[in-house]
């Protein structure tokens, strides 16, 4: 919307643009069925990382059962050399009906520490949403309507034969993508070596994060004393709920205005902070971003009004509570 000041002057018709406003206008829209395929590492140093998981079943699930999205999980190991390569743990899938999906949960994300040393959780993914595992110990998981998400769990670097931008386009193609949020991958692996103390056989999983990058997928570090609060991101990003809503354009942050289905957020609420967030293109972009507590719930219209400026975020809730600051996410 553009509102125009014209400056008449005596005998001339030239005008000035004074002042324009700007509106953006998001509707939450998160996915209608998921399913999250996860690739657990099954080496000899996997063992507290397996347990730790296994305690986030809540966390994990919080943002499917908040958005009643479909939900299914299967589990298979980074063990390309057995038998079993690419087959679902007890060719189990935790659904939003399974009983006691907790326990079950508990049980099939610890997948033991016998496995090979030489992980390949990427191929491990392509064999278990490939023939013949969809048609026999996966029969059931992959379905054509739903969203699909990978999230890859090692300590170690991955071994797989293929380069990262060859599983991506499999996958893709598994999904007949059209729509980059069709599938996604996202790594709980390490992330810096030098956090993860006396574990020496510990390798930065970098051909897992290059995958969540190309799939805007998220990337925690597996050597974090607690994974609560990076499992609660993974719900969040395969749920497809959206935090983050960028802006069309370089804001006056002091004109900012943002309501969720017609009621205006208080700056100062706690609901919602003005940053400058690194997008999925490496650029840098104003965003009003939301607290876990305040996620806009699903069908809602988000509605940003400001007038033009420098994007500046220090400008924004001047007098309030709120604390402007800089996030980098692919959200």
């Amino acid at each position: 919307m553009a509102l125009l000041w014209l400056g008449v002057l005596a005998g001339c018709t030239e005008y000035d643009v004074i002042v324009h406003d700007g509106a953006d206008i998001f509707y939450q829209d998160p996915a209608s069925a998921v399913d999250i395929l996860l690739i657990v590492d099954d080496s000899c140093s996997m063992q507290p990382y397996q347990n730790e998981l296994s305690k986030n079943f809540s966390q994990f699930i919080s943002f499917f059962v908040d958005a009643n999205v479909d939900y299914q999980i299967g589990v298979v190991t980074t063990d390309v050399t057995a038998a079993s390569a690419g087959r679902l743990i007890d060719s189990q899938i935790i659904t939003n009906d399974t009983p006691d999906g907790n326990a079950v949960f508990e049980d099939i994300v610890r997948v033991g520490i016998d496995g090979s040393g030489n992980e390949m959780g990427l191929e491990a993914a392509y064999l278990a949403l490939t023939e013949p595992r969809l048609s026999t110990s996966n029969a059931g998981f992959l379905r054509d309507e739903a969203m699909l998400s990978i999230i890859f769990v090692s300590d170690e670097e991955d071994s797989s034969p293929l380069p990262t931008y060859e599983y991506v386009r499999t996958f893709n193609d598994i999904k007949g993508a059209r729509e980059r949020d069709v599938f996604n991958a996202s790594a709980l692996v390490v992330t810096d070596v030098s956090s993860c103390g006396m574990n020496s056989g510990s390798s930065e999983g970098d051909r897992y994060m290059d995958v969540a990058e190309r799939t805007v997928g998220i990337t925690g570090n597996i050597c974090d004393d607690s994974f609560a609060d990076v499992v609660t991101e993974l719900s969040l990003n395969a749920s497809r709920l959206k935090d983050t809503f960028f802006l069309s354009s370089e804001p006056d942050a002091t004109s900012l205005e943002v309501s969720v289905d017609g009621v205006l957020m208080l700056c100062d609420d706690g609901s919602h902070t003005f940053e400058r967030v690194t997008d999925e293109f490496g650029e840098d972009r104003p965003a009003i971003v939301f607290s876990r507590e305040w996620i806009p719930e699903p069908s809602s219209q988000i509605a940003i009004r400001y007038y033009y400026g420098n994007g500046a975020v220090d400008g924004y809730c001047a007098d309030g509570e709120e604390d402007a600051g800089t996030t980098d996410t692919g959200a």
